[in-house]
């Protein structure tokens, strides 16, 4: 017979309540990357999506630029473009890849990941662009060595700036080199003895890419701006899809059309008769 003295050993577990079942923690204040360290933050909202994501759709929208990079870059070997343009495929893929863990981390590594190899991808753009001016041939080599060296100099230079001046000092700097690539790109086809075929392809590349710039990239900055800055709620924060996702479509597009165009009219003044197939 147990007593109920005996019991009493066991009292505190049968009086203890039952056990209760609290919801799951929220997720952490802090975001999957950390902080902020960026000194730019898009107008996307940040981890909507996705908790390991900082800005999703600017983040997915970058990939078609490592495609097209890609692309490039394998046309370019296969084909023997020549080393210029497989330098410009490689780099068009790194500005995708650098776009990608810009927008997905918002750190300032990112940002440098993103912002340098833009730079100097443009600067391979005008290095092609600039050749192109020269005659065919040893001497037309050589200055288009020396436009190279002058190129990556002027890299090194932007680049030691940037490291003290951010976001500002790369626009100013890329700005700069997109002009330039559009003027002697324009003058290129132009002079060209196979415009019909050119002229369209540098149309279409500046239509889209500085069309882009001006409709979706402008706005997003006038109406939306540095949300490390700006405090207030912007409309444009309500869209499915920011415009600034938008624009990474146009920087894809724009940049395969000119590449078009630059090989065409390499290749065709180096007489091998090339044709566009798609």
């Amino acid at each position: 017979q147990l007593s109920l003295k005996g019991m009493n050993a066991f009292a505190p577990w049968f009086r203890s309540p039952p056990p209760t079942f609290e919801p799951p923690l929220p997720p952490s204040a802090v975001p999957f990357w950390g902080p902020v360290t960026a000194n730019y933050d898009w107008c996307e909202s940040n981890y909507a999506v996705s908790q390991y994501v900082a800005e999703f759709f600017n983040s997915i929208s970058s990939l078609p630029t490592f495609t097209v990079g890609v692309y490039f870059l394998l046309q370019s070997t296969s084909s023997h473009y020549g080393f210029k343009f497989s330098l410009a495929g490689a780099m068009l893929a790194l500005v995708g890849l650098g776009s990608v863990a810009f927008h997905a981390t918002l750190t300032r590594a990112g940002q440098v990941l993103d912002e340098i190899p833009m730079l100097y991808s443009s600067s391979i753009f005008l290095w092609i662009a600039g050749s192109l001016h020269f005659p065919v041939g040893k001497q037309g080599d050589v200055q288009s060595a020396r436009l190279g060296c002058a190129l990556l100099a002027y890299c090194v230079m932007v680049t030691a700036a940037y490291a003290n001046g951010g976001f500002e000092v790369f626009f100013v700097a890329y700005a700069l080199t997109v002009v330039a690539v559009a003027i002697t790109s324009v003058r290129a086809a132009s002079k060209s003895a196979v415009k019909t075929t050119t002229r369209p392809y540098v149309i279409w590349a500046l239509c889209i890419y500085i069309g882009g710039f001006a409709t979706l990239w402008v706005p997003e900055q006038l109406f939306c701006g540095n949300r490390l800055q700006v405090t207030g709620h912007s409309p444009l924060q309500d869209l499915p899809v920011p415009l600034h996702s938008l624009f990474h479509i146009t920087s894809s597009i724009g940049p395969l059309a000119w590449l078009t165009f630059a090989a065409f009219e390499e290749l065709h003044r180096a007489k091998r008769g090339p044709v566009i197939t798609w």
